[in-house]
């Protein structure tokens, strides 16, 4: 799909999006997502193997592939942030955030106006110097989306902070961290359950989107109707296994 309109305004707008993580360090998984029809895919720089030189294949390709492109970013440090959306990056997954002041130092760290992004407009966000200062800070402000991974303990007593905060696009639940926080060890733990819907709570008092992770679209489904819009299913290591261990399993039969 086309990304002239952008990941942030689909979020703000409420749209439903279908997305996976991709894991596969190689921009052929992404090629592959877009013209399969996804909204957007997850680089996943906190659990796979990216490099810098990774990330900036894959971006390019979803540029290509004309699919949205989040970073699932390792940590909330200015200078990552920084890399992937000068590489091109529509928006950044930001784990563990467990605070309205942690979240507002990252949005702060994706804005020129108003926050504290260093500038450059030389790397693919400006068009390798094409964009004037005025139209990239303009453009760089206006697109890049800021989604907060809930996945703590601690968050869940923040949570409204956390999504009241300025420039925080949406909020995501990361079920099986919190079960490894409550110290639970099941995604569908009652107390994992509990914190899911206090998210989507809180995520809607302040007009802020809801996303989730699930492993198939069936899962999305009862999430969907309670009001979760953005879903990263599965990923393409699991559609990978899910595709040949079917092959196998029938040419074996």
């Amino acid at each position: 799909m086309s990304t002239q309109v952008t990941l942030r305004r689909r979020l703000a707008d409420g749209q439903r999006m279908a997305a996976t993580f991709v894991k596969t360090a190689h921009h052929a998984m992404v090629e592959i997502a877009g013209i399969a029809g996804l909204d957007a895919v997850v680089l996943d720089m906190e659990h796979a193997p990216f490099s810098a030189r990774d990330i900036d294949l894959a971006l390019l390709a979803a540029r290509a592939a004309g699919v949205s492109a989040v970073v699932r970013v390792p940590d909330s440090q200015p200078s990552t942030l920084l890399r992937v959306l000068d590489l091109g990056a529509n928006g950044v997954l930001v784990p563990h955030v467990t605070s309205a002041t942690q979240a507002a130092r990252i949005v702060a760290a994706t804005r020129y106006r108003d926050g504290v992004r260093g500038f450059s407009n030389s790397a693919r966000a400006g068009r390798y110097g094409a964009l004037g200062m005025d139209e990239h800070i303009q453009q760089g402000d206006a697109q890049a989306a800021v989604i907060c991974q809930i996945e703590d303990a601690a968050a869940i007593e923040q949570l409204e902070a956390i999504a009241a905060t300025d420039g925080v696009d949406a909020l995501f639940v990361g079920r099986a961290d919190l079960a490894v926080s409550y110290r639970v060890f099941d995604i569908d733990h009652p107390q994992v359950e509990a914190a899911t819907q206090a998210t989507l709570r809180a995520a809607q008092a302040a007009g802020k989107a809801a996303g989730i992770f699930v492993a198939t679209p069936a899962q999305a489904l009862p999430y969907l109707e309670q009001g979760f819009r953005f879903f990263v299913v599965g990923s393409d290591q699991a559609a990978v296994r899910a595709g040949w261990l079917a092959t196998a399993q029938a040419l074996h039969a």
